[in-house]
């Protein structure tokens, strides 16, 4: 008798043992992968954010001025014909409401050496208490022109450093990049933006929302069209608390949304610019 309740007793903390292990492996499991999802989240953010400041920087410095628009307010020192050349674009304290839908706020202060086409031409971008949609972004980002390869395209390199951004809920993202950018289209038409399409792959790394750090690699090159506000194509690798995933940016759609493919095989939807 005395046997058979010691069997019992001894089944029974075995298996309150065996159901705490597998809880804690099941929390364990849903914080990696929430520490994947997040840091896979605020890379893709991040490269967005950042190459829609370039993409405003082209647009308002090759209209001379951003076509006549109230807001924002464009200065240029010493003037447009000269070089180097500074271009403050202010949106001023209270901001305004872009074409894409976008509230910006402060100041993008960019530096030029030389037209952005014209070899060894470098852009430097900083900001000034600037955000997008109450995310404020800090750091610099350099283009710098390669010159042009083999098959006659442009070629650049485009470093962002000391990028930091902070989410109207406090949140902050870390993040640093280096990219070589190839113009598969376009390259014939310098003075006209909205045909142009790159091609780049992008090595990054960061700490997500959470403090986690990861690093980026590109598997298969991004391409980015002016006409979406988007990468439209390409996968990258990302290493995150010991786990290694992969984001696919689809197949040309131009779409705000992405497939992460998790260690285990699963799958799951996010946006390219997550929701805050």
């Amino acid at each position: 008798m005395k046997m058979s309740k010691l069997i019992f007793s001894s089944a029974l903390m075995m298996g309150v043992v065996f159901t705490n292990c597998t809880k804690d492996e099941s929390t364990d499991n849903q914080a990696a992968t929430q520490q994947m999802v997040a840091a896979s989240e605020d890379n893709s953010t991040a490269e967005d954010l950042y190459q829609n400041v370039d993409d405003q920087v082209d647009v308002i410095v090759e209209a001379r001025g951003g076509g006549g628009s109230d807001c924002p307010t464009v200065t240029v020192d010493p003037s447009w014909d000269a070089f180097p050349r500074t271009v403050t674009i202010d949106f001023g304290t209270d901001g305004c409401t872009g074409p894409d839908g976008r509230i910006r706020k402060g100041q993008i202060v960019v530096v030029q050496t030389a037209e952005w086409w014209v070899p060894a031409a470098e852009r430097t971008t900083t900001f000034l208490d600037f955000s997008v949609d109450g995310a404020q972004l800090e750091g610099t980002a350099t283009l710098v022109n390669q010159g042009y390869d083999a098959n006659g395209n442009i070629t650049l390199t485009r470093t962002v450093a000391n990028a930091k951004i902070t989410f109207p809920n406090d949140d902050v993202t870390t993040w640093e990049s280096q990219q070589q950018l190839t113009q598969i289209e376009g390259g014939g038409t310098p003075l006209i933006l909205l045909d142009n399409v790159f091609e780049f792959t992008s090595n990054s790394s960061g700490i997500n929302r959470n403090g986690e750090a990861f690093t980026v690699e590109t598997i298969e090159p991004l391409v980015k069209s002016k006409l979406c506000p988007w990468i439209v194509s390409g996968i990258i690798q990302l290493d995150v608390a010991g786990k290694t995933l992969k984001l696919n940016y689809g197949t040309g759609n131009c779409d705000k949304f992405g497939t992460l493919t998790l260690p285990n095989g699963a799958e799951m939807i996010i946006e390219i610019r997550r929701t805050w």
